[in-house]
């Protein structure tokens, strides 16, 4: 045997040799070497020009609060996190401080590019909505994906530039402008109007499939009717917080009406649903003793919700999505002396996912803890007559406090929360960013109290949603789409590659005058990127075949079924 045979020998059965070849990733890298070639000769120019133009510049924030790390989730594989009890700990790890955000979530909104969920959610964040089912090939985009993936992992997240001039960042931040001269940025493009399943987008005609007006009742006539009255009547603003001059007896009304509908005793209107969400949770986190236990996929006004309590000592801990045992295991893991209030969306807005209610009364009751959904996706959705999640599943009497929006089926802008009279009490007098804001204004109100009428008088608006919503998941379905978990109106279509979502999204705006929205990195998890789309008790069936036959053919043409 020659010295290097013998050499070679040696080297291959040393431990170090035998780590780095049975290390995944360092074999997925000289595979991806010994496969370069094929794959950059199938990358179309297009493809690459696309990414090193949509790149330019630095990397976009970790949007989606999901993102933020997995380590801290409780039920993660298997882990559970330590608290973390001091904030230079905690910034050590890259988790945020009490009172300070690691990233500034937008989930709902589009930012740079990604649309974040809702999250979605702004969004799929984690994968349990995902089938286990193994992706297609990436095809013509997959070198831009890989030098994508390696650039973000790479690159310091533009939010985090620091120095003497704050704006720094801004004249940084290039990824939208180039995507706009690339005609593929897909976000905050406006419409010229939207009347429900048909609206208007730089003068042409295109099918709705984008919105969360899911009764279709922002052309209904009584709503309609009750907002010009209350213009008429009202005015146009109170100008002032309902702590002063800004609280009408029309608030007063529509909380009463919504606190019957829901079985609850009080009622508390507010302005928008993001600040249901930070008004409620930082009045009730706001010493060291409290908890908040959320499930990592909660909206990203829940997580903002939370941070304002960490900013007062409160403390944040997550569980794995819609997962009753780990919510049971981080219950368990609290101090004595610690107060938890458990939080979770009724139906998850990027996933159309149901929250397993059932079983997280079951776990919140065992520890003694308060339960708040936000059902937001879920009013005039799922349940009884529209009353959401906990209506769904017969547990109303076990959830201490139900919140949502009138931005989605209450068709106007606004938000609500409905529990015990003392509580919503309490919340009105310690909620900041409940006190100093300016009140709903009488349009707003009178519309949402209108639309809470139509959707009780007229039950046949939520059994047509229904009857679309499930038509597009069994055909999606059948034609070959991957949906994940969805049972509500929100259908996402899991395409689980960057490029070939944002160029779906262009095809069948372009060429079939179908708008959806496209959820990709970083609002998203990497192979998670989707079209959501969403339906609407309004759309007739041609509506819906059509943008079938277009999900057909768009679908096909990019390899997708």
């Amino acid at each position: 045997m020659s010295v290097i045979d013998r050499l070679g020998k040696k080297l291959s059965s040393s431990s170090a040799v035998m780590r780095l070849i049975s290390n995944d990733r360092v074999m997925q890298v000289a595979t991806g070497l010994m496969d370069a070639r094929g794959r950059l000769e199938a990358a179309a120019e297009r493809a690459s020009e696309a990414w090193s133009i949509l790149l330019n510049g630095h990397a976009l924030p970790t949007i989606d609060p999901a993102l933020e790390g997995g380590d801290d989730v409780v039920g993660a594989a298997g882990k559970s996190p330590r608290p973390a009890t001091k904030p230079a700990e905690a910034e050590a790890k890259g988790a945020p401080t009490n009172g300070a955000a690691a990233h500034a979530p937008t989930n709902g909104a589009a930012t740079n590019g990604a649309a974040a969920h809702a999250p979605t959610n702004g969004a799929a964040t984690n994968g349990e909505a995902a089938t286990t089912e193994a992706p297609k090939p990436a095809g013509p985009g997959s070198a831009a994906e890989e030098k994508l993936a390696q650039q973000m992992a790479s690159r310091t997240s533009l939010s985090r530039i620091g120095g003497r001039d704050v704006f720094e960042k801004c004249y940084k931040f290039m990824t939208a402008d180039n995507a706009r001269a690339m005609g593929v940025y897909p976000f905050f493009r406006p419409l010229d109007f939207n009347n429900g399943p048909e609206a208007q987008l730089e003068g042409r005609k295109v099918i709705m499939l984008g919105s969360n007006n899911y009764l279709g009742l922002t052309t209904h006539p009584k709503v309609r009717e009750a907002a010009r009255n209350a213009i008429e009547k009202y005015g146009t603003s109170m100008t002032g917080s309902r702590l002063v001059n800004g609280s009408m007896r029309l608030h007063n009304e529509l909380e009463e009406k919504l606190a019957a509908y829901h079985g609850k005793e009080a009622g508390l209107v507010f302005t928008t649903g993001y600040q249901v969400n930070i008004a409620t949770i930082s009045a009730l986190l706001a010493n060291k003793k409290s908890v908040a236990v959320i499930d990592k996929d909660d909206h990203a006004s829940i997580y903002d919700g939370v941070r304002l309590g960490q900013a007062a000592g409160a403390r944040m801990v997550r569980y794995r999505h819609n997962d009753p045992e780990a919510l049971d295991q981080a219950l368990s893991e609290l101090d004595a002396s610690e107060g938890a209030l458990v939080i979770t969306d009724g139906v998850f807005s990027a996933q159309g996912e149901i929250a397993n209610l059932p079983g997280i009364t079951s776990v919140v009751k065992k520890h003694k803890a308060r339960l708040f959904v936000d059902d937001a996706h879920a009013l005039g959705v799922i349940g009884p007559g529209g009353r959401g999640t906990a209506a769904h599943f017969g547990v109303a009497d076990q959830v201490d406090l139900i919140g949502g929006t009138f931005s989605k089926s209450l068709a106007s802008i606004g938000g609500w929360l409905v529990g015990e009279r003392k509580v919503l009490d309490y919340i009105q007098h310690f909620a900041s960013s409940f006190l100093f804001a300016a009140s709903a204004a009488p349009p707003c109100v009178a519309a949402a109290m209108a639309a809470l009428e139509v959707m009780q008088e007229e039950p046949e608006r939520q059994e047509k949603l229904r009857e679309n919503f499930t038509y597009m998941r069994n055909e999606l379905r059948r034609l070959g789409f991957e949906l994940g978990k969805t049972e509500t109106a929100v259908i996402p279509i899991y395409i689980r590659d960057d490029l070939r979502t944002v160029m779906m999204w262009k095809t069948l705006l372009d060429e079939h005058s179908i708008y959806v929205n496209p959820f990709i990195t970083p609002g998203v998890p990497p192979k998670q990127q989707v079209l959501r789309t969403s339906y609407m008790a309004t759309h007739e069936r041609h509506h819906l075949d059509r943008a079938l036959e277009a999900f057909e053919k768009v679908g096909k043409k990019f390899g997708v079924i």
